[in-house]
């Protein structure tokens, strides 16, 4: 079963949420994704907006963003992050946007409970 890493970001203090979207989404994944490692070893990358749902007067974690990681074993996460391109090529462009102090990871294993009928 797969282990899901689920990280919490915020943007870089000064940066509105639009900038912030926009070079995540288009800068700074095509990078990530670009990395050997991580395609050997990264099954999945999600980035929700929860803006409908804050419009709906739902309360939203004060977070800009989520990254979504499904790997078989956390060494696999932690070859990723480990990796001589990561710290060359990702992590320079992380401090373009991210607000890397605040960021917040959850682990867990999905666990089915039923299926849909």
């Amino acid at each position: 079963m797969a282990i899901r890493i689920t990280a919490l970001v915020k943007r870089r203090p000064g940066m509105t949420r639009e900038e912030f979207r926009e070079h995540w989404s288009n800068n700074h994944a095509r990078l990530f994704t670009s990395l050997k490692v991580m395609q050997e070893n990264i099954f999945h990358l999600l980035s929700p907006s929860s803006d409908a749902l804050e419009k709906a007067g739902f309360n939203i974690a004060p977070y800009d963003g989520a990254a979504e990681l499904w790997v078989e074993k956390l060494e696999d996460l932690l070859a990723v992050f480990g990796d001589e391109d990561y710290h060359k090529i990702v992590v320079p462009d992380e401090v373009n946007f991210l607000d890397r102090d605040s960021i917040q990871i959850m682990v867990g294993e999905d666990q089915v409970k039923y299926e849909k009928a």
